[in-house]
């Protein structure tokens, strides 16, 4: 179908991505500065770039909560984990790709809506634990391959980063009052951090 506005949001939601491959090398006060770029960007700049993703909530109230806790939230992982940066990375992942892969194959092949969710289907919350789960897994084992932290076998950071991930997407089903875009992150994270 046509590119609606709200899936070039979700493009904007994933490109950020990119950054988290460079999170081995920045110093904290660069990651820290650059978390700030994103949610100036997010604030201010976002809303006049990508017009036809402006949800009608937020021309109401005139900023995005969710662009603003995007960026927040990466700041949240990058801060508590940054002598086990791949966690921050993994997280990252979880957010950029669950996030917005699910949003868009719920809204084209979703049909089933979860019972206790009114925004979520069950095809969406499968392709979250897919797209969250590749991007996890990589983006761990890129950021470890650049620090030398040791971790455990291949097979069991494949397992670890799909546990993780199937957290977060249920996270993201419940209907709680805290955007989700801080929630499911640190959920993931909080699972890479114990086993990873």
């Amino acid at each position: 179908g046509p590119m609606t506005g709200e899936t070039k949001r979700q493009f904007e939601h994933i490109l950020p991505l990119g950054f988290a491959f460079l999170l081995p090398w920045l110093t904290l006060t660069q990651a820290v500065l650059a978390c700030v770029g994103a949610a100036v960007y997010g604030l201010f700049v976002s809303a006049r770039v990508n017009r036809a993703g402006v949800r009608e909530n937020e021309k109401k109230r005139g900023w995005s909560v969710g662009k603003l806790s995007y960026a927040l939230v990466v700041l949240a992982l990058v801060l508590l984990f940054r002598e086990r940066i791949h966690i921050a990375c993994g997280g990252w992942a979880v957010l950029a790709l669950g996030d917005s892969i699910s949003n868009i194959a719920g809204r084209v092949w979703g049909r089933a809506g979860i019972p206790w969710s009114d925004k979520c289907t069950w095809v969406g919350s499968g392709f979250y634990v897919l797209a969250s789960w590749i991007g996890s897994t990589v983006l761990v084992l890129w950021a470890v391959s650049a620090t030398g932290h040791v971790l455990p076998s291949f097979n069991a950071v494949v397992a670890i980063c799909l546990g993780a991930s199937v957290v977060a997407a249920a996270v993201e089903t419940l209907p709680i009052p805290i955007d989700d875009n801080l929630t499911s992150p640190l959920a993931a994270a909080g699972v890479l951090a114990v086993f990873l």
